[in-house]
């Protein structure tokens, strides 16, 4: 079977996959970037409360992206609905078994 003729649940996971690799490279690499500086960069040490304050911040962001990324790999494997209103929020959809599946054991 060549991509060309994968199902679209085997696109939105190759998609996620690929996602996922190059989103948590550059998180980490956000997060070391951050902690290089503020750790490295030659501060006097009177500002040592503000780079700690900078660090937690910027580490924060990190792990917020890292949120994103995690919520939108599981909706684009998963194909979810997402509907908030006034009343709440909504969760559906999701595919049924894989075709290509059906029949293995």
């Amino acid at each position: 079977m060549t991509p060309r003729d994968w199902p679209a649940r085997a696109w939105r996971a190759a998609i996620a996959l690929v996602a996922s690799i190059v989103g948590s490279a550059a998180l980490t690499a956000f997060a070391a970037w951050i902690a290089w500086i503020l750790w490295q960069g030659g501060w006097p040490a009177a500002t040592a409360e503000q780079r700690v304050a900078l660090l937690g911040k910027a580490l924060l962001l990190a792990l917020a992206g890292s949120l994103v990324v995690l919520v939108s790999l599981g909706l684009a494997i998963n194909r979810r609905e997402i509907r908030v209103s006034r009343d709440g929020f909504e969760l559906s959809g999701g595919d049924g078994p894989d075709p290509a599946d059906e029949g293995k054991s």
